[in-house]
């Protein structure tokens, strides 16, 4: 009876410490349009990762809106680099098709390794 105690407490005991995998609400995008000029016409801007995982692989969606909200197409675009847990990485993308606005939004990543944040106490 003991042994069977011990095994299930072993098969038990690692699934209630895993982490669950962040969502994708972890991630902010924070985006501007780049004018021509000097560069091409583009958007560039930032991810950030509110998730205790480095991530890698990085897919951002990319939806153009008319000016009643309508969408007028959608491009995905990978992004090069991990992102450290509590940090942020940039990015530059081309301008797509013309429209009054975009919706940019992460669609997928991978997870690279669990790293929590560290948290800083004042004295």
């Amino acid at each position: 009876m003991f042994l069977v105690a011990l095994l299930a407490s072993v098969a038990i005991g690692p699934v209630a410490d895993a982490q669950a995998p962040p969502a994708l609400s972890s991630f902010k995008v924070e985006w501007t349009k780049r004018p021509g000029g000097l560069w091409r016409p583009g958007i560039e801007g930032y991810v950030y990762n509110a998730s205790d995982y480095r991530v890698g692989n990085v897919r951002l969606r990319v939806t153009t809106l008319d000016d009643s909200g309508k969408q007028l197409g959608e491009k995905k675009s990978w992004l090069y680099g991990a992102i450290e847990p509590g940090s942020r990485l940039s990015f530059v993308l081309p301008l797509p098709e013309p429209g009054q606005t975009y919706n940019i939004a992460v669609d997928s990543f991978d997870l690279l390794a669990h790293r929590p944040q560290t948290q800083t106490q004042s004295p």
